[in-house]
């Protein structure tokens, strides 16, 4: 079982201690707050100097979460976004019925209520047929590219934060819909990925070799998602 504490020393940053049966520590850092994993007995000498080894690297850590935090999309009235590399900026009116329009070079949000949350709930649907409506056939395209159409199931998505993407044994891929505020190129490569899963599942030479056959810059691509992923999600 489980003992959970709560620790403030010198340290410049508060830390969580979270005890059970393991034999080593682990620093977690995760939405801007510190958890070090520990045995029951550890001491808290152990787990101080612990800390003060890696002190630096959580604080970069920190950091660099902080920093991504604020590059994430906000949905305010003038936002500018794009939609697969096309430069949108979003417009909020007030209307009875909620709807998204698509004009040129702005999508506008008509909503009775302009509430953080009903802003997001309309701008998220909207961009979900954005996702269906483009990549169920770029998947289907590239399934038949690989000779492997007869193993595709279905598409889906789902908004989930540790995966952009994923396919099972089933050939079912489910994608996590705010790749379509990504660059074209790189919504391409990871449905690219998981089409090429279709035929390896798992992250073999012969699987990047498959996926380079559909996107030989796929590596670029990747890099940018890495890089940038975060700043598709809205913020919170």
């Amino acid at each position: 079982m489980q003992q959970l504490g709560f620790e403030f020393s010198a340290f410049p940053f508060p830390y969580e201690v979270v005890r059970s049966r393991r034999k080593t520590l682990v620093i977690y850092v995760k939405s801007g707050k510190v958890e070090v994993r520990a045995p029951t007995k550890a001491s808290i000498k152990w787990i101080t100097e612990f800390l003060t080894e890696k002190s630096p690297w959580i604080q970069e850590q920190l950091t660099e979460q902080r920093r991504r935090k604020k590059q994430q999309l906000v949905l305010a009235e003038g936002t500018s976004f794009e939609l697969m590399g096309q430069p949108l900026t979003l417009r909020l009116a007030t209307a009875g019925r909620p709807r998204a329009v698509h004009n040129g070079s702005t999508l506008t949000l008509f909503l009775k209520e302009r509430s953080k949350a009903k802003v997001e709930k309309l701008f998220l649907d909207w961009l979900q047929e954005q996702a269906q409506a483009y990549m169920p056939n770029k998947t289907r395209y590239y399934a038949r590219e690989l000779g492997l159409e007869h193993k595709l199931g279905k598409v889906t998505y789902r908004k989930t934060r540790t995966k952009w993407g994923h396919c099972d044994e089933s050939g079912d891929i489910q994608f996590n819909w705010l790749l379509m505020l990504a660059p074209k190129p790189v919504l391409d490569y990871l449905i690219a990925h998981e089409t090429s899963h279709l035929r390896y599942l798992n992250h073999s030479a012969r699987f990047w070799r498959t996926v380079e056959s559909l996107c030989p810059r796929y590596k670029e691509h990747r890099d940018w998602l890495t890089n940038n992923g975060h700043r598709l999600w809205p913020a919170a």
